[in-house]
Formats: C-alpha cells, structure tokens, sequence
C-alpha cells in the first residue's frame, strides 16, 4: 500500500505541472478520445461490409461504408494533427517551467547545500532528471489512455457479439497482471541506479573538464581515463541489468499479449460452424478487428510499466531537489534602514560546519569605515567570518549585527546588495571585462566601471587588451593571469559601492607594488566602506585599524600591527617568519651583486 501509495503521489506531482494548463490538457484529453473512438467503429463498418455487401449482396451500403471508412480517416488525421500539437505544447510548457522553478530554487538554495552536491549531480538532474519527465506530460499519459480506453472499449464491444468467447480471450489477464506486478518490483529500484550512476559519471566529466589543466600539467590523462572507464562501465552494467530484467519478463509478457489471436480464431470459428446465427463470418471478422485493441495493452504492459517507472525515479530525484527548501529566509517582517552604515558586531558567535565546531565566543565590533585585518593559520575560521556577514551561512550561537541590527531581521537581497564580496576563490563569467565588473549593478555607466577598476589596479592591462572592456574573458577566467583575476574580482566588489568590503586573500597573486597601490586608492576612497581583509601577508594587513589573529577557532590576540608586535606572540611570529624570508633573499641579493 506504501508503494502504490508514494507512485500514486509522485504521479500526481508530475501532473501537477499542468495545472497551469489545465484547459488546453482537457481539450487535448477529449481530442483523443474522440480519436480512439473513431478506431472504435471501423471494425463494426468491416463487419457490414462482410455480411451485408459480400453476404447479402445490399450493394446499396457499399457506398456508405466507403465514405464512412474515409470519413473517419481524414478525421482521425485531423484530430491527430490537433492532439499532438497541443499535447506537445503542454509538456514543453510544463517542461520549461519546472526548469525555471527548479533554476530558480537552485538560486536561493544555501553555501551549504553546495558543500553537499556535486555540480555533476545538480546538472544530471537539470537535464537528464527533467528530460525524463518530458515524454510522460507530453505523450505517455495519452498513450496509457489509448490503451484503456482501447482495452474497455473493445472488451464491451466484443461482449455484445459473443460473451463466451470474449471472456475465455480475457482469461490470460490474471497471468499478466501478475507478470506486471511482478516486473514493476524488479525494474524500479535498476532505474533508480541507473539515475545514480548517470549523476556520478556526469560530475567525473564536469570536474575531470574544469580541472583539465591539472591533469595535463601531471600527465594524468589515463589514470582519468581509466576512472572514466570505471564510471561509464558501471553505467553499462546496470543499463544490461535494466534489460536483462526486461528480457526475462517481455517475451513472456509478448507470448501471453499473442494469444488471444488464437484464441479467437480457435474458437470462433468453432462457434461460428456450430451456430452461424449466433457468430456470423462478420461478427468473427470485426472481433478480430478489435482483437488487437486488447491484445496491444497486454504486450504494451512491460513498456507502461517502464515509462512509468523511469518517470517516477526522475520526478523523485527532481522534487528532492525543490522540497529541501532555502535554510536561510528572509524573515517576513524583514527590515532594512534608510541609512545603511556598515556597523559590523559580532556578540559572542560560535559557528559550526556539520557537528565540525569552527567559531569559538566570537566577539568583536568594527565602526563605520574601518577597517579589521583577520589572520590565522589555514581552517582557524577566517573566511567563515565573513561569510556569516551576508548570511550564507548562519551562526547557531551569538548574533551577527550590522547597525545594531541582527542580520536575520534584514531583507536578504538588500543586505547582500550592500557587502562588495572578492571571495577567496576567484570566479569570473564567460563575458567581456565591462560585463564582468558591471555584474553587481547591471546597466552601469562606463566611467563608474572605469573608476572602479582603476581602483583596482585593472585599468592598466585592461587598456593593453586589443578590444579594451569589450574584450570577452575566457571561462572561469581563462585569458587572465591570476593576478589580472583579483583586480577584476575587486573591480567588480567596488563598482557597486559598498558599505561593507570583503577582501578575502584578493591579493595573494598580486605583487607588493599593485598591492600596495590598491590599498592607497581604497583609503583615498570619498566614501571608504568598512572593511574585512583575511591576508597571510603582513604587508596586506599592517595598516589596519584593528587586527584580530585566529588560533583554535578563537581570537588568540587583537590590535594594531605596532601593539601586537610588541606582545611578541603569534602575530609577531608571523612577521618574523615573513621578514626573515625577506632578508635572506636581500641578503642572496646582494652577494650576487658582489
């Protein structure tokens, strides 16, 4: 009862997206059916034809049968012509809109739920998962209605004209009921793997692409290969496993959907040579004209069951998807001040990955226009910080306030609009430069995004380019060094004049000199946003108002560069690795020059 219960309720959700079309899906359901019951009548027109014209000789309704037999032919061309083209724009119209529905949940789903999935898998489901409920809207719920209606139909029919025989040609059903059952059990849980597998092998191509260049620069091209031939042998073997399923249950599905012609022609003719006036030639001749209308459902059983089931898989995989819901909400009495500061508290915040606990009693508060410095050793919780100021993730204790207001009482889309974010990994689109730094604020005019990206040190090998911000930058940033990727990066987070800055080790591929520059245009900034860099470099961070220094997940020392360096701990330790760093190459330097 589970089972036909949650098929019940996945079919009624893959349905559910007609809804919007629900006039034009009644008008294509009484099109067809109109069309299947044309089908209905020919056998009948067959039997006049053979006993009335032939038989009796009433060449009178030669003619009538003829234009009948037309008639109903150009009408079915007709009404398939109509049918089809309607149900095509039903499934395509629910199709795109479960896309859109889906690409636009993808959009307000958490960090988190990218942490989980796996870009091969979102995509696999986007495409492959979605595609596969494209022949259930658009055609398969009308072919499983021809068949009904087909199967019904012609049972009545052929009982007025001999219920004995009718009903020893449905004797086989209970057999292929059981068969149906049966193969439904074994086919579900085989297209259910295969789903997964076709996920598993999409993510090894979309990370073994991305990460191409790693590959070649280790010579790994056929250990890769060789992982490929893994994944995709592994979707072979459970594409034959999905057969070998079928081809134990079709031939015999196929053997007993044939009998019935037998059948019929066994004991029809019996019947009709031992009582002419009770089973006419005629009457033998239509039956077997409506003979293939039960006969075709019972071999279509295996092919039902598998559209059925194939769609089932890709709706659950869909709707697992849409029903994880957006952790993070805009509250419904969300606020957002007329004037937005940019004053950043943090009252004792402790945040956690999973059970992993990575911020520990966080606190400290930074006023409007300055600037915190974070640093610590790699996973002491640097970017995690930041990353709890616009609210991809969210703190389990302690609050985050900005202007006195904790973050979750904010409207989430204008919080966001306020932080200019150069995120640790740097992501460019498939755009020119001007698109590119424009991205935060679309339609913005040239001379802010020239303004912004010579803040950012861009303008001048932006200006060396042949096509100048016109020209198109490569995928993920290809074409660019990766310290050009930073200054765009940056660019980018200035052009929407932020509040708030996040400079998330943006300048790691920059050298001291750009870095340095950049630095002196942001403090000569009319409107200096308040800013958060996490640097390992104590060059990007020494003139900071304040510095804070992770350790263990908390904040093992605080203050500016000159009073930390005088408490001779971590920070200290920094600089004197770094500086004594320096002084060797100096050092190197110089002797070379003697």
């Amino acid at each position: 009862m589970i089972a036909v219960n949650g098929r019940f309720s996945g079919l009624k959700r893959i349905f559910g997206l007609t809804k919007p079309y629900k006039k034009l899906f009644v008008l294509v359901l009484v099109l067809h059916v109109i069309n299947i019951s044309t089908r209905l009548v020919a056998p009948y027109v067959s039997q006049v034809l053979i006993d009335d014209v032939i038989g009796r000789g009433m060449m009178e309704k030669l003619y009538w049968v003829l234009g009948v037999m037309l008639g109903l032919s150009v009408l079915r061309a007709g009404l398939f012509i109509i049918r089809a083209y309607q149900g095509e724009i039903i499934g395509q119209s629910a199709i795109f809109d479960l896309k859109m529905r889906l690409y636009r949940h993808l959009q307000e789903l958490p960090f988190k739920f990218y942490d989980e999935h796996r870009i091969g898998e979102i995509m696999s489901r986007l495409t492959g998962d979605v595609e596969g409920l494209r022949h259930m809207i658009t055609a398969g719920w009308l072919q499983v209605i021809e068949m009904a209606v087909y199967f019904i139909g012609a049972t009545t029919i052929m009982m007025i004209y001999n219920v004995k025989l009718t009903f020893l040609i449905l004797l086989v059903m209970p057999f292929l009921g059981v068969l149906a059952y049966r193969y439904d059990r074994r086919i579900g849980p085989v297209y259910a793997d295969i789903r997964e597998q076709n996920a598993t092998l999409n993510t090894r191509v979309q990370e073994n692409i991305a990460g191409v260049r790693v590959v070649k620069a280790f010579a790994r091209e056929d250990y890769e290969i060789e992982r490929f031939d893994e994944d995709n042998n592994e979707v072979l073997r459970r594409n034959l496993a999905a057969t070998r399923v079928w081809s134990k249950f079709n031939p015999i599905i196929d053997f007993l959907g044939g009998l019935p012609t037998p059948i019929l022609l066994l004991f029809g003719t019996l019947f009709a040579i031992a009582s002419p006036d009770s089973l006419t030639l005629g009457d033998l001749v239509a039956m077997n004209g409506y003979l293939w209308m039960i006969s075709d459902p019972f071999r279509a059983i295996s092919w039902i069951v598998n559209m059925i089931q194939n769609s089932l898989t890709s709706a659950e995989k869909v709707f697992y998807y849409i029903d994880l819901g957006a952790t993070i909400k805009e509250k419904p009495d969300a606020v957002f001040p007329e004037e937005f500061k940019g004053h950043v508290t943090f009252d004792h915040v402790w945040f956690k990955y999973g059970d992993h606990v990575v911020l520990e009693d966080i606190c400290f508060d930074v006023s409007p226009g300055k600037t915190l410095a974070i640093m610590g050793a790699t996973g002491t919780g640097k970017t995690s910080i930041v990353n709890l100021l616009p609210r991809f993730y969210e703190c389990y204790r302690g609050r985050v306030l900005i202007d006195g207001i904790d973050v979750k009482d904010y409207k989430l889309q204008q919080l966001r609009a306020q932080i200019g974010n150069v995120m640790q990994e740097t992501f460019l689109f498939s755009e020119t430069l001007e698109e590119n730094i424009a991205f935060g604020r679309p339609g913005l005019d040239m001379e802010s995004v020239e303004e912004a990206a010579d803040i950012a040190q861009a303008s001048e090998f932006v200006s060396q380019m042949p096509d100048g911000y016109d020209s198109l930058v490569g995928e993920r940033g290809m074409g660019l060094s990766g310290g050009q990727k930073q200054r765009v990066a940056i660019a980018r987070a200035l052009a929407i004049d932020p509040k708030i800055l996040v400079l998330d080790d943006s300048t790691s591929a920059v050298d001291m000199e750009t870095e340095f520059e950049i630095q002196r245009k942001l403090k000569a900034r009319r409107n200096q946003a308040t800013t958060f860099i996490i640097a390992h470099r104590i060059s990007s961070v020494k003139d900071a108002d304040e510095i804070i220094v992770l350790e263990n997940n908390k904040i093992a020392e605080r203050g500016t560069h000159d009073s930390l360096l005088k408490q001779g701990g971590l920070y200290y330790q920094m600089f004197q690795d770094q500086y004594r760093d320096f002084d060797m190459v100096k050092s190197s330097l110089s002797a070379e020059e003697a």
